[in-house]
């Protein structure tokens, strides 16, 4: 019985959870913290993280499948730059899109499993992105995680926008869908 309910909830998952469906499909789901300060000037924060330090984006992290995306971005914004939850403030979170890795960096990182293992060597093809925006008091002290983030700046707006064309285009591509969708067609509406 125990099999037959597991096999129904892995069913309904695939269905109705799209982080388990990507996982499952070769794409580790990753959270993308879009962070705003408080100031008058509305500035936004960008990291340089230790691994590559020819790009600047905003902090991100991957996700645990059974951890919702406010839960996924504050272990994010605690981890890699120590930001407590009574700094911050959740504003709303979106689902951006996916994207392939180049052949040479498709590995098995990070999924524990995914069907995609029974057609090709490689369990994780790619990555699948969801965007929070976050509004960090412009008080709070940002202590980055050494292993994790080589700098940070606030930048304005225009600023932001340039910075991020550090990152491969696939990836500026999914930074300006979420921009868009966070930043720009709320203050529209």
């Amino acid at each position: 019985m125990s099999l037959d309910f597991d096999w129904l909830q892995l069913f309904y998952k695939w269905i109705f959870n799209r982080k388990y469906r990507l996982h499952l499909t070769g794409f580790r789901p990753e959270v993308i913290c879009f962070i705003q300060s408080t100031d008058s000037e509305k500035n936004h924060l960008l990291v340089q993280p230790q691994s590559d330090r020819s790009i600047w984006m905003p902090p991100q992290e991957g996700m645990d499948l059974e951890e919702t995306l406010k839960a996924s971005s504050m272990r994010c914004l605690n981890t890699e730059l120590g930001l407590t939850e009574s700094e911050v403030q959740f504003r709303r979170s979106i689902w951006v899109g996916k994207r392939l890795f180049p052949s040479y960096r498709k590995d098995e990182r990070d999924l524990s499993y995914s069907l995609r293992g029974w057609v090709d060597k490689n369990r994780m093809i790619g990555k699948a992105y969801f965007a929070a925006l976050i509004i960090v008091d412009s008080q709070a002290v940002i202590q980055p995680n050494p292993a994790e983030i080589y700098q940070y700046q606030w930048v304005s707006a225009s600023k932001f926008l340039q910075q991020i064309k550090t990152n491969p285009p696939e990836k500026q591509k999914i930074l300006c869908q979420a921009w868009v969708k966070l930043v720009i067609l709320p203050q529209i509406q």
